[in-house]
């Protein structure tokens, strides 16, 4: 369900689901920041990147178990795993906030925009995959009130677009995925996610070819969705 051709005329639409990084700020300042710190370990940065990427879709039932499959991928003894909690802990994460606070910017106008659709009366919601998200939506100026619901579904377990994050997503939000659109930047996790939800779909291009006709750059997706906030 990924025709989004109608979108700024179609009134059925009454919730929009957000994607965060990649999609709400342009993470490739954040990425190349992050990089130039991590030029010494960057082969455990990219394994890293990997093993993220490689649990979409995956459920594990809980936060811890996620984390536990995820060091297990990582690493095979118990002295490496811990080695890696550590880094991502005391290293990684705190690089990526700091990062964020100070390489990205929340996308054109997105802080304005998300105002202008919750006093229109649409339900606005987050799904971010990692953990620190108010965090990050803080650092870019976005409050993350502006959300009538948010999920980190790290925290739960699993990733999108996993059937219980869909489940989770329909339920916070209160309304049938035919009246929702999902904003995201992944093919392989947000668009994914959009499908499992039965939601319209808007993807945010951040250079190279479209993955479909849902795709445009933000500045489209901000004039599309400009059109529900009236």
């Amino acid at each position: 369900m990924s025709d989004t051709g109608h979108v700024t005329r179609d009134r059925r639409i009454a919730g929009l689901v957000f994607d965060l990084d990649g999609t709400l700020y342009d993470k490739r300042p954040v990425e190349r920041y992050v990089i130039a710190r991590m030029l010494l370990s960057f082969g455990r940065l990219r394994r890293y990147t990997k093993v993220r990427q490689s649990l979409a879709g995956a459920d594990l039932g809980s936060g811890e178990a996620i984390a536990a499959e995820t060091l297990a991928r990582l690493a095979s003894g118990a002295a490496e795993r811990e080695a890696w909690r550590r880094w991502i802990a005391e290293r990684y994460e705190p690089l990526v906030l700091r990062a964020v606070g100070r390489a990205g910017r929340a996308q054109d106008g997105a802080a304005a925009l998300l105002a202008r659709l919750r006093a229109a009366g649409l339900r606005l919601g987050m799904v971010s995959d990692y953990r620190g998200a108010d965090d990050r939506l803080r650092a870019i100026g976005i409050d993350p009130g502006v959300f009538h619901f948010r999920l980190v579904t790290e925290e739960v377990g699993a990733m999108k677009p996993a059937a219980r994050v869909a489940a989770l997503t329909l339920e916070g939000m209160g309304l049938p995925g035919e009246r929702m659109v999902m904003v995201g930047d992944r093919a392989f996790a947000d668009e994914r996610f959009a499908e499992a939800c039965a939601m319209g779909f808007l993807g945010v291009l951040a250079g190279g070819a479209p993955a479909g006709p849902g795709w445009m750059p933000w500045s489209q997706v901000h004039a599309r969705l400009s059109g529900l906030a009236g």
